[in-house]
Parts: C-alpha cells; structure tokens; sequence
C-alpha cells in the first residue's frame, strides 16, 4: 500500500498540509467547494487523492493500517479484526450528500467509535 502513502504525500504537498485535524477541516472545505464543479473521471481521481490523505492522516493520528478489506474488497484502514474505517467511502459520500457525511466530523468520532486514543508523536515531530 505504499502508493497510497506516496498519493497522500503528494496532496499534503501540493496543498501545504499536515496530517492534523487542521488539514481535515481544509480538506471537508476543498470538497464542499469542488463537488459540484467536477467531471465523473475528475472526481475519481479527487476521491481516490483525498482519499490517500485522509486515510494517512487518521493512521498517523489514531494508528492503524492500509489493508484489502476482505469482506467488501474495499480498501480501509485497520485498527484490529473488528474495527476499520473506509476513508475512500467516506471521501465520495461527502461528494454526493455534503456536509451530512463530513469527512471531519468522521475523523475527529473515529476515537470515540472506535475506544483509540490519540498517538502521541514524539517530542521533535511536534
């Protein structure tokens, strides 16, 4: 899954970002600005894009890891057996139903959902 890193370094790169809440706030703007604007393959690739990042941003907030879900065949981040978020899923629903289906507000619920608590990065990444 190491494209999906390197798609979510690209987006924190090209848009000036970090793996914080922050730029998850930025990134349910970006989509509320953009999702009616956006052509089928465009917004495939947005999808896909944002995707990446939001998925690397609750694993470097909240742990996990990228894996094939087997059940759907999606990819999601795994926390453990029963505990995954699909951030892709996540990304396209705030596409078709706005605000409703927040990528944030998913994000900052995945510890409460969840029971994770909160990485904590060492001192010099801070």
């Amino acid at each position: 899954m190491k494209e999906l890193e390197q798609l979510a370094e690209t987006v924190k790169t090209q848009l000036n970002l970090n793996y914080d809440a922050e730029s998850v706030k930025f990134l349910e703007g970006f989509i509320e600005r953009n999702k009616g604007n956006l052509e089928s393959e465009e917004m495939k690739g947005l999808i896909n894009s944002l995707g990446s990042f939001l998925g690397q941003c609750i694993i470097e907030n909240y742990g996990g890891h990228w894996q094939i879900d087997s059940e759907t065949d999606s990819v999601a981040i795994t926390f453990d057996e029963k505990n995954k978020a699909f951030p892709f899923a996540k990304v396209s629903k705030q596409f078709e139903n706005g605000l409703e289906d927040s990528v944030y507000s998913f994000y900052t619920t995945i510890p409460t959902i969840f029971k994770i608590n909160k990485k904590k990065k060492p001192w010099w990444k801070s």
